[in-house]
């Protein structure tokens, strides 16, 4: 007889795979769901097909837009009718859109625009999906990122130092996003030169260098054109006559000139000219140091010692500049004293000015202005029955995958949540009501497969459960997948090294109450349509569930010593083994009410027939 026993077991190393593991957590039935196919917009036959198994949870997805988008309003109500029928609820997985509005390709950055449309988008498939569950706060899970890569990588070495490994920054101003790749500094700046000391690579650090390099680039810039505009006017005033200087700055009227003066009309012209290019360089460095006076004013903090040299310097510009001194060669010399000045107070500012900034910390902010606007929405329109926005940990390696990302990112959507609901009049909730709503109504989905793809950047099993550790206390979703943390491969619990137990223990001492949705779609592609059965049998049998609903043995894992799913034979008892052999009248020609056309029926012939 086959077992699992006859299957190539692997070695004893986690690069290895090895079929098949028990989770060495008996889970019961009633506590798990499953995921339908998201390539199909019939979500309604993917429902009866699943119900028919018995399951208590089912999760609809939404992750295709345009899918999600074809499932007829009808098809919805069904769907919730369906599972009221069979005693099951539903869950829903949204659209997989980036919510920040961030696209690192073809360099364009950020986006409001494309920010706006998600959230436009996935404000569309939660509200629609509220009407799956009678009772509404229907779990919606979204992801974190859909398109960015992890904003500031890190591999765990050999030596088990953590290492980062690239910075990814942001001009909040312009969109325009930089990579900051690690570099290896020799300049003993410290005193002491130590080339063979390997530094360690920090992103604040590349950050502040790279801020610092621009910011005295720019002050540089305007410095070159105010000097060489300076020195024009210096050479001016010794070769003329200050009165004669302004004259000339007033206008010429050539005309006036008498045919003998040729010698002082050519000598005029040649100081005009100079004057002209004088004060172009004078009128760019202006309007350069305008931009520059912006930035260090968005790039300090209110109430600190460089925003009051920067308020003293605006007052005096108020009192000596106007939309009209760039152009008017009379006030050439009073522009090159404002540009003097602020160049001489910018130079002096204590901080300097954050042109770029992290790119997680910005897409943490727009992530959360997406979600929290969708969450308030879906309270605006269903009140206490809205639905819960859960953030989902993409694979590692995604933007926002590992457990400290997702939870500032949870803690953030929160927090502009409840200011949102707080400051909405309509709604009449007082900031300890709102704070309240918006734990209730947002949290996190955690994917035990996704995390445990550490792995592949060199993280350990111990890694695993501290990111769970991490995330718990924001955990009201999870999300089942097995691998070998080498790469996002779907399998069904059981069959790769994900520390399940372990996980399920740091999410809760008495076993977490959340929906758990098996995620199998790897493996379903490959041997549902071959016999191989649904990954929701082979994860059952993984997770070692108890057959009856008391709880106690046997289990999905003692079924009777017949070939499991793992021995690769596939379903034990087929289907077609009834229409052929069994009692029933399928087989019957059609006169007699089977479904057998022609003459022939399994009474007549041979045996087998």
């Amino acid at each position: 007889m086959a077992s699992t026993e006859s299957i190539y077991n692997g070695a004893d190393n986690f690069l290895i795979p090895s079929y098949y593991n028990s989770t060495e957590q008996q889970v019961p039935i009633s506590e798990l769901g499953m995921s339908v196919d998201p390539r199909t917009a019939n979500q309604l036959s993917e429902i009866n097909h699943k119900a028919n198994s018995g399951l208590k949870h089912i999760e609809v997805q939404g992750i295709s837009g345009d899918v999600w988008e074809s499932v007829p309003e009808e098809h919805i109500d069904e769907m919730r009718r369906v599972m009221k029928a069979m005693g099951s609820s539903a869950s829903f997985h949204g659209p997989l859109v980036e919510a920040s509005g961030v696209s690192l390709q073809g360099g364009r950055g950020f986006d409001e625009e494309q920010r706006l449309g998600a959230e436009r988008q996935l404000e569309s498939a939660a509200l629609r999906a509220n009407r799956l569950d009678k009772n509404g706060n229907i779990s919606v899970t979204v992801h974190s990122t859909a398109q960015l890569p992890d904003m500031e990588p890190h591999i765990k070495t050999r030596d088990g130092e953590e290492e980062l490994t690239g910075f990814f920054v942001i001009d909040p101003e312009t969109g325009r996003l930089g990579s900051l790749p690690p570099e290896k500094t020799y300049f003993p700046e410290k005193g002491k030169f130590e080339p063979e000391k390997k530094e360690k690579f920090v992103g604040q650090n590349a950050i502040n260098k790279l801020n610092n390099d621009q910011w005295t680039e720019q002050l540089s810039g305007v410095n070159r054109y105010a000097t060489e505009g300076n020195r024009v006017l210096d050479h001016l005033k010794k070769q003329i006559p200050e009165k004669v200087l302004n004259q000339l700055a007033s206008g010429v009227d050539y005309s006036k000139l008498r045919e003998e003066d040729e010698e002082l009309k050519s000598a005029l012209k040649m100081a005009e000219t100079e004057l002209n290019h004088g004060q172009i360089y004078l009128r760019d460095s202006y309007r350069n140091l305008k931009g520059l006076f912006d930035k260090a004013w968005t790039g300090t903090e209110a109430g600190s010692a460089d925003r009051k040299k920067l308020r003293e310097f605006a007052e005096y510009a108020e009192n000596n500049v106007d939309e009209k001194i760039e152009n008017d060669l009379t006030r050439t010399q009073a522009l090159g004293e404002v540009v003097e000045k602020g160049l001489k107070t910018l130079n002096e500012l204590d901080a300097t000015p954050q042109t770029f900034k992290p790119l997680k910390e910005f897409v943490v902010d727009k992530t959360a202005e997406t979600f929290s606007n969708v969450a308030h929405s879906g309270y605006k329109k269903y009140g206490e029955k809205a639905p819960v926005i859960n953030i989902e940990n993409p694979p590692a390696g995604g933007g926002l995958s590992r457990a400290e990302d997702l939870k500032s990112l949870v803690k953030e959507t929160r927090k502009k949540l409840a200011e949102n609901l707080a400051n909405d009049k309509k709604l009449n909730l007082s900031k300890g009501q709102a704070k309240k709503q918006a734990e209730k109504m947002v949290g996190a989905t955690w994917d035990v497969g996704h995390i445990n793809m550490i792995r592949k950047k060199g993280y350990s099993e111990k890694d695993v459960i501290k990111e769970t550790e991490i995330i718990a206390p924001y955990v009201k979703h999870v999300h089942l997948s097995d691998n070998f943390g080498l790469d996002h491969t779907e399998l069904p619990m059981g069959m790769g090294n994900v520390p399940f137990k372990e996980i399920m223990g740091k999410l809760g001492e008495k076993g977490f109450e959340g929906k758990k949705i098996i995620e199998a779609g790897n493996w379903w592609q490959h041997f549902a349509e071959r016999g191989g059965g649904s990954p929701f049998r082979a994860s059952i049998e993984g997770m070692d569930s108890p057959i009856y609903a008391m709880g106690q043995s046997p289990y999905w894992s003692q079924v009777g010593g017949v070939p499991g799913y793992y021995s690769g034979h596939g379903a034990v008892n087929p289907a077609v083994h009834h229409s052929m052999y069994g009692a029933g009248f399928q087989a019957l020609p059609l006169e007699l009410g089977g479904e057998m056309p022609g003459q022939q029926s399994r009474f007549a012939g041979t045996p087998n027939q």
